[in-house]
């Protein structure tokens, strides 16, 4: 039996992969067309991966390109070997009833928000990684400020994607915070179901 880890990096870009390095996965990182860009951090906790990664470009664009990548993907995958387990990186919960009917196959999978999910990570303790982010006091005054406000917002006026909601969250907390408090923010707003994502569009349970 393998694991098999999907990464939604078009959803998910806050990702240390070294957390998962002594673990029997074999990683594939999907990218959309139009992401050039790629964190040194990303890349390095990626080499020590070795041939258990996979890097997977998809071809064009539009809305769910990415997904459906993934979804035929994870199809093949099943097929070929059901006996293997399979995660998705994603907080996008549109995953979700296909999840379902896989599992109803009797196929191990699951969608996670975080690589820390997965159980027997830890923490790697290297200054050049990506360290796990820590709720400060002062992220946690920023986090109730956040939620305060978006509580106030009408429900039609509230940031509809993610990066609506960062540069809101920015303008509310101050623009001198730093992008992993900001993250911090955010992923604690995912965590308690506060805010969800379906098909690149945000939810909320406010």
């Amino acid at each position: 039996m393998s694991k098999v880890l999907l990464i939604d990096y078009e959803n998910v870009q806050n990702v240390d992969l070294s957390q998962i390095a002594r673990l029997d996965y074999s990683v594939c990182v999907f990218t959309g067309s139009s992401q050039n860009k790629i964190p040194i951090e990303l890349v390095s906790s990626a080499q020590v991966l070795g041939r258990r990664l996979n890097w997977i470009r998809i071809e064009g664009s539009g809305p769910n390109a990415l997904d459906f990548h993934i979804a035929y993907y994870l199809g093949v995958s099943v097929s070929k070997t059901p006996g293997d387990e399979y995660y998705i990186l994603s907080k996008d919960k549109g995953f979700d009833p296909l999840i379902k009917y896989i599992a109803k196959e009797n196929v191990m999978c699951k969608r996670i928000s975080s690589v820390s999910e997965i159980k027997g990570t830890a923490p790697v303790v290297n200054q050049k990684q990506v360290k796990p982010l820590k709720m400060t006091r002062d992220s946690d005054g920023d986090y109730a400020k956040a939620v305060r406000n978006l509580k106030k917002i009408d429900k039609s006026r509230l940031p509809r994607s993610r990066r609506t909601l960062r540069q809101h969250l920015k303008t509310l907390v101050g623009a001198l915070r730093t992008e992993e408090k900001l993250d911090g923010i955010i992923d604690h707003l995912f965590a308690s179901g506060m805010v969800t994502e379906e098909n690149n569009r945000l939810r909320y349970e406010l």
